[in-house]
């Protein structure tokens, strides 16, 4: 493509002040919910039940080393304990941690009484879902759960909707529990290399495939991005004007990686994320830099990892997925940890889609919680081995569903994603077997979060309970899928065939008359209600 197609959105600019953060935001802001609802940024590896969980372990253990009479962070149980979520998005891992915390909360010496959840994002449409939603209510209602609007890059101070608490610089009496998932890879980054012992930043030109773009922050752009960079060289006191109060900081990064790549054959490239710092220094100001950061990402964390992570010249990969993302540089963020006296904890693996870090002074149970629930078997995972038993040519037995399920917390996207296969075994499973499932099927739907409509887990259940013929519980499942996904003729017909089992005659023939109504040349319905008049001499209604 020659340059005069290309459409220049900006000149060649430092990275983290590009045009390209605005895209992403705007991308976020006029998307809202729909960015996860309807699939276009992928988002089960960070919300599910088992992280849910798995974080909420992690957080208890802090939370004990934390109440201990000797403790390096002490907790004032006459004071809130705010625990931080940025880019809280859909909220559908708010609402898995909340209810694992629930379920926890009888390990825990401090009342929940005392814990505040704070959901935050950058833009209004997400906060008015959050209200809204059926599952966050009872959260709302007791007091652990606030919201906020809240920039992490650039806002100062964080205004609980709510309770109308403010938080600002050394205003808290506790430390400050941070959660940031997907968030970092999202948040603006700037870009260096080594090349012969010499330091270089990164400039990008963000561009389009179009000859021209009408609206410069329109989200579509992102998919037709044609960005170029460009280096040149700089010393280590890059940052001393525009970052002065983490210059020496992040002139100590700059310096680790120029001397450590200095005399690697090839260079080295480096992404800063720029954006995580500014908001862990904001963030970890508010409690006097008492704080736990938990965070889960694509990215790295060890430098030694060869070609294309660290080592080799190369431009940035800027990963489109409706919006798009980078890869976070977790060592980077791990020496600015350190250079601040903090204590860093990462997950070692090097094979992971997702790489969970923690942030915090060394505590004795803190630090067994995460190699528990991190590092031994932890939501990255969690999530390759129900990917690979979907994936696996060879079906799985159900007894292998069944432990993905228990080990999953029973999340509910996990069992629709299997449902077809259980219903299919079900029928000559041991009554074993059928018991474990049957006892636990009640939490499926008690875990489900309502966020995509298309999805709709109730049914799916009352599907399930109809094969083990147990009618009554498949009704109830029915009317609850009514309820929250709307009429469908099949879930009124499936609902005539429950009854019709129950020898309620007249409510089946109710209900296969209302499948017609909502579909009048639908065979099944049609076919039940001929042998209802055939069987009991109803008439036929008017349709």
């Amino acid at each position: 493509m020659s340059s005069s197609q290309r459409c220049v959105l900006e000149d060649f600019t430092r990275c983290s002040d590009s045009v390209l953060w605005k895209l992403m935001m705007s991308f976020y802001d006029r998307k809202g919910v729909e960015s996860w609802s309807q699939g276009i940024v992928p988002h089960f590896i960070t919300c599910n039940a088992f992280i849910g969980r798995a974080y909420a372990k992690v957080l208890f253990s802090f939370f004990r080393d934390c109440m201990h009479s000797d403790a390096k962070l002490p907790i004032d149980a006459s004071e809130p304990l705010y625990v931080v979520e940025l880019g809280a998005g859909s909220g559908k891992f708010t609402f898995f941690i909340l209810s694992a915390m629930k379920e926890l909360a009888g390990i825990l010496d401090l009342p929940l009484s005392r814990i505040v959840y704070v959901m935050t994002d950058f833009t209004w449409n997400n906060l008015k879902f959050w209200n809204d939603h059926e599952s966050l209510r009872q959260y709302f209602e007791c007091g652990l759960l606030d919201i906020a609007i809240f920039d992490a890059v650039n806002d100062e101070s964080i205004r609980l909707q709510h309770s109308g608490v403010v938080i600002t610089q050394d205003t808290l009496g506790n430390p400050i529990c941070v959660i940031a998932n997907y968030l970092f890879d999202t948040l603006c980054h700037d870009i260096f290399q080594v090349e012969n012992g010499e330091l270089k930043e990164g400039l990008i030109s963000v561009g389009s495939r179009n000859e021209y773009e009408q609206d410069p922050l329109d989200p579509e752009i992102i998919k037709r991005f044609d960005n170029q960079f460009l280096y040149r060289a700089i010393d280590d006191d890059y940052y001393s004007t525009s970052e002065r109060e983490d210059a020496c900081h992040f002139k100590r990064i700059l310096r680790w990686y120029r001397d450590f790549f200095g005399e690697s054959p090839g260079g080295a490239s480096i992404l800063l994320p720029i954006g995580a710092l500014r908001a862990l220094r904001r963030l970890t100001s508010f409690s006097s830099g008492r704080a736990l950061v938990l965070s889960g990402d694509k990215g790295n964390n060890n430098h030694e990892q060869p070609k294309p992570v660290f080592r080799g010249l190369m431009d940035p990969h800027v990963a489109v997925h409706g919006s798009f993302s980078v890869m976070v540089n977790y060592h980077a963020i791990g020496l600015y940890c350190t250079s601040r006296s903090g204590f860093v904890l990462h997950d070692p693996q090097e094979e992971a889609s997702l790489k969970v870090s923690v942030r915090s002074l060394a505590f004795p149970n803190l630090c067994r919680s995460f190699y528990d629930s991190i590092i031994s078997f932890g939501p990255n995972d969690f999530f390759v081995m129900q990917k690979s038993m979907k994936e696996d040519s060879q079906r799985p037995a159900l007894k292998a569903i069944v432990v993905l399920l228990k080990l999953s917390n029973w999340d509910p996207d996990v069992f629709y994603k299997f449902r077809d296969v259980i219903l299919q075994q079900v029928p000559t499973c041991t009554i074993k077997l059928r018991n474990d499932l049957c006892r636990n099927l009640p939490r499926v739907w008690t875990q489900h979060f309502l966020l995509d409509k298309d999805k709709d887990v109730a049914f799916e259940v009352g599907r399930l309970y109809y094969g083990l013929r147990m009618y009554q519980k498949a009704i109830q499942f029915y009317r609850t899928s009514i309820q929250f996904s709307g009429e469908h003729h099949v879930t009124f017909h499936n609902m005539g065939l429950c009854h019709y089992s129950l020898d309620q005659l007249d409510s089946a023939m109710k209900n296969f008359n209302r499948a017609l109504l909502l579909k009048s040349d639908y065979a099944k319905a049609r076919a039940w209600q001929q042998k209802l008049l055939r069987e009991q001499h109803y008439e036929a209604p008017l349709l």
